[in-house]
């Protein structure tokens, strides 16, 4: 920067320099300040996603529980009331005697809509 020497000898910056300096670092603590929401979203839609999951998965285990002739589609809401699940039972799927599972948790994140699937496929053991 420019140092000025005024009619007292007295060295010290402009008006303008100033002001440069000041919009200088004022878009810097906009870059910054964008930076960290922009993280703040991505770490709370991560959360959301992880409790996703485990409702998802929760799912999954409930229904691992029932007999196979027990299975059969249906929904809940989470006991928080932040996820819709739902879960499609195809009857002989991907062959005879078998069923393909499809669980999803879905919701809403800043009014969009959001889901996570997962699949599995249960078999009749039968006993000779």
């Amino acid at each position: 920067m420019i140092q000025t020497r005024d009619r007292c000898g007295i060295r010290g910056f402009t008006l303008v320099e100033v002001l440069i300096g000041l919009v200088v670092l004022g878009m810097a603590a906009t870059a910054t300040a964008l930076t960290m929401q922009s993280a703040a979203n991505f770490v709370g839609e991560n959360a959301m996603h992880i409790d996703a999951i485990a409702e998802a998965q929760e799912t999954m285990e409930g229904l691992r529980a029932l007999r196979y002739e027990e299975l059969a589609s249906g929904s809940k809401t989470s006991a928080d009331g932040r996820f819709s699940i739902f879960w499609n039972v195809q009857q002989n799927t991907p062959e005879e005697g078998m069923k393909a599972v499809d669980v999803s948790a879905n919701w809403l994140w800043k009014g969009r809509p959001r889901s996570y699937v997962i699949s599995t496929v249960y078999s009749k053991i039968t006993r000779n």
